[in-house]
């Protein structure tokens, strides 16, 4: 089963080495955007299955509220990509109900075990809906 994944982040150089991460793993499509409001847009062009959102992105929405938006209007199920570590980001992020937080710097064997998790739940849940 291919993903189709959306990548959120406004740092080019980050966003180039999750990029190309998930491409080297295979069985995805990727699409990038650098903010909530060509997320939001994105989105709704794309459908992706799975979202990585920087909860600190610049611009009008950032990614708690970037989230948001993506559960309630879309339900797209999103991980959060952080270097911000403080109790009240990460407990504001939590009430949005990520699949998973991922830290920064970024560490290549944990985002491909967490899109391996991530298929296999998008797999069980397409099986599911389908009987």
């Amino acid at each position: 089963m291919k993903l189709k994944v959306l990548i959120v982040e406004d740092n080019l150089i980050i966003q180039m080495f999750i990029e190309h991460i998930i491409i080297n793993a295979g069985k995805t499509h990727v699409k990038t955007a650098d903010n909530g409001e060509d997320a939001l847009k994105t989105v709704e062009q794309y459908t992706p299955d799975v979202v990585l959102l920087d909860i600190g992105l610049s611009g009008g929405l950032n990614g708690i509220e970037t989230a948001r938006i993506l559960k309630e209007k879309y339900n797209t199920p999103f991980v959060y990509i952080t270097g911000n570590s403080d109790y009240t980001t990460l407990e504001n992020a939590k009430k949005t109900e990520p699949l998973h937080i991922l830290r920064k710097p970024i560490d290549e064997y944990e985002l491909n075990r967490e899109f391996e998790i991530i298929r296999q739940k998008l797999l069980k849940a397409k099986l599911e809906n389908s009987k």
